[in-house]
């Protein structure tokens, strides 16, 4: 009798410990339907085309804004740099890959933008004269004037524009100089890009302009089929151009910068949590884009004098008097170009008179 009530008890015990047992074992939770796409490891390929050579303010602040995407998104993103006109020739070109989603980001200058999705205020920044510093052009980038130009840009041609950033005054380099005047590049041949404002700067100063496409620059100005090039006096150190001229002149007329844009379709399909890093990381990027602008800028200058024996000339207010007066047509002729009241509404902007352009 002991050892029946004996062997119940020993029953009774093993299957309470077999029930403590099971009670402490959780059962595994399966995801939600709403849990975030960032478990699901998948990732997001992003191409950037540029025209720039490597070593270039341009080509390093693309490099950074590969790095933070990639370490701050955990590999998520996935960039690919395409430099050194590798991708497209022109600016025409790149604007033309990113609208097509080939790559996801380029940088180009306003007219480009402007002939993608006829926006005509952005060539209120072709206007000469207008902007005497690069902060009075990101005043006009960064305010809500220009994310009004910006929106059109993104439900016509599906581009998201992050601001912009100058890269340089467009200034003009010759063999002949020093440049006093407009009446020293009278008949000389200058290289501008294919818009009709440029064009028209160049040749308020008396000279003939010639387009040329970026990609075959120094090969015109080398074999003479240009006697002058107009562009950003940075690219005249990186790209070489310092190499086929002898006189530099930064007459300040306009500036040479460029606006990122994002091709929409690629944007939108990021998650939540991922676009909120990647548009983190542009804003970033471009406040470093700006800063080593800024800086190459300077210390090209000082190398083009130094290391290729080109004359730099840089002009007080009132030596660019002259090329100031010679730009008074080009404006009766374009003010209303970038539509009506635009120019007045960036002259409110500046607190700038009109008249004060000339003097």
């Amino acid at each position: 009798m002991k050892s029946r009530n004996l062997l119940i008890l020993l029953l009774v015990m093993s299957l309470v410990l077999v029930g403590g047992l099971s009670g402490c074992s959780q059962p595994s939770e399966e995801p939600s339907s709403g849990e975030s796409d960032e478990s699901s490891g998948e990732t997001y390929e992003f191409s950037i085309a540029h025209l720039q050579s490597a070593g270039s303010a341009g080509a390093d602040a693309f490099t950074y804004l590969g790095e933070i995407l990639e370490e701050r998104t955990d590999g998520r993103i996935k960039v690919n740099i395409y430099g050194d006109k590798s991708m497209a020739g022109g600016d025409t070109e790149l604007g033309e890959i990113v609208r097509q989603n080939t790559v996801q980001l380029v940088a180009v200058p306003t007219h480009t933008l402007s002939a993608i999705s006829n926006i005509p205020e952005y060539k209120v920044f072709e206007l000469p004269y207008l902007f005497a510093s690069w902060d009075d052009i990101y005043t006009v980038l960064d305010s809500d004037l220009a994310a009004q130009w910006a929106s059109t840009l993104k439900d016509d041609a599906g581009l998201v524009v992050y601001d912009g950033l100058v890269k340089g005054w467009l200034s003009i380099g010759t063999d002949v100089g020093p440049v006093e005047s407009p009446d020293d590049l009278a008949g000389e041949k200058i290289r501008t890009m294919s818009t009709d404002m440029q064009m028209a700067l160049i040749d308020s100063f008396g000279a003939n302009p010639t387009i040329v496409s970026y990609g075959e620059l120094y090969t015109a100005k080398q074999q003479g089929t240009v006697d002058g090039i107009l562009t950003a006096t940075s690219l005249y150190y990186t790209d070489k151009f310092a190499e086929v001229i002898d006189h530099l002149s930064i007459v300040r007329a306009t500036a040479h910068f460029h606006i990122p844009v994002v091709n929409k379709e690629w944007l939108d399909s990021l998650p939540e949590d991922l676009r909120s890093t990647f548009d983190k990381c542009m804003r970033d990027y471009v406040i470093k884009a700006r800063e080593m602008e800024k800086q190459d800028d300077s210390e090209m200058k000082n190398l083009m004098e130094s290391e290729m024996g080109v004359q730099v000339k840089e002009y007080t207010d009132e030596e660019l008097q002259p090329f100031r007066a010679a730009t008074r047509s080009m404006w009766d002729e374009y003010y209303n170009v970038p539509g009506e009241g635009v120019v007045e509404d960036v002259l409110e902007l500046l607190d700038k008179d009109f008249e004060s352009l000339f003097k």
